[in-house]
């Protein structure tokens, strides 16, 4: 039986290089096929057909053609073109948090396809007017969970005692959140403590992604929630992310920073 090195996939543009002189190097998230390498040949020339295509934020039918190193784009139907992240700029990173993390974490060609219809999703609400931070807690938290890296919040990592004080101890290494009880036989060395309310709102958008449209938070704490996700993507990731380091020169003044113990103020989470 023939089979068709060409070959249609629905995808997302997560991010897009110069690739030698004239071509440029997509990293899609697919329906069909996960995330994909793809070389759009030309497309660094303005003139170029394909270049349209190349934008990050891109949702399109692209046609990949089987290749030795990466695929080829030969043809392509923009189905949606993002404008929030291209006149947005903490829209942007946020977009560009997420991207990272998925090139970084998802395996390639590894199909699935509740991740991208989810993701598919969330970036629909981005671009309909969604809060970038809250966008970005509930869309992290969703990753995390699908990755098998679901922390531990509203309960103890280490006995299951449930937790309902006003600052809770969370450590990535120990898989969450700590109880007093924990603490005295092994503080961790990463612990750092946040408000409860951080964790439920976390919690909540992991149960119900669709609450960013209603659920409130106090700025501050939103960035705790934050600071909490990034930190337990730094331990399973075990890298920095750029695009959060831009997130947070947006954000710096506004951030109140957890505190590693009771009353001290713990250092920036990146420099």
């Amino acid at each position: 039986m023939f089979l068709s090195r060409i070959a249609p996939v629905q995808a997302i543009v997560l991010r897009t290089a110069s690739w030698r002189e004239k071509d440029r190097l997509l990293v899609l998230l697919t329906k069909e096929r996960g995330k994909v390498f793809a070389l759009a040949q030309g497309a660094q020339v303005p003139q170029n057909r394909l270049a349209p295509a190349t934008q990050i934020g891109t949702i399109a039918a692209f046609w990949l053609a089987r290749a030795r190193e990466f695929d080829r784009v030969t043809d392509y139907r923009i189905e949606q073109l993002l404008t929030r992240i291209r006149r947005d700029a903490l829209a942007l990173t946020a977009f560009c948090i997420v991207s990272e993390l998925i090139e970084l974490t998802v395996p390639l060609e590894a199909n699935d396809e509740e991740m991208f219809n989810e993701v598919l999703w969330f970036v629909g609400r981005l671009e309909e007017g969604a809060s970038p931070t809250k966008w970005l807690v509930a869309i992290q938290i969703r990753l995390l969970w699908r990755l098998g890296w679901m922390p531990h919040l509203l309960s103890c990592s280490s006995c299951g005692s449930k937790l309902d004080k006003e600052q809770i101890a969370f450590a990535p290494s120990v898989g969450g959140s700590i109880c007093d009880r924990c603490q005295v036989s092994k503080m961790p060395a990463d612990v750092q403590f946040f408000h409860i309310a951080s964790l439920q709102a976390i919690y909540s958008l992991w149960q119900q992604p669709r609450l960013i449209e209603t659920i409130h938070l106090r700025p501050n704490l939103w960035q705790q929630a934050l600071i909490l996700l990034q930190n337990h993507w730094r331990y399973h990731t075990e890298a920095e992310s750029k695009a959060w380091k831009v997130w947070q020169q947006f954000t710096f003044a506004r951030i109140s920073q957890p505190v590693t113990r009771q009353g001290q103020l713990s250092p920036p989470p990146c420099r």
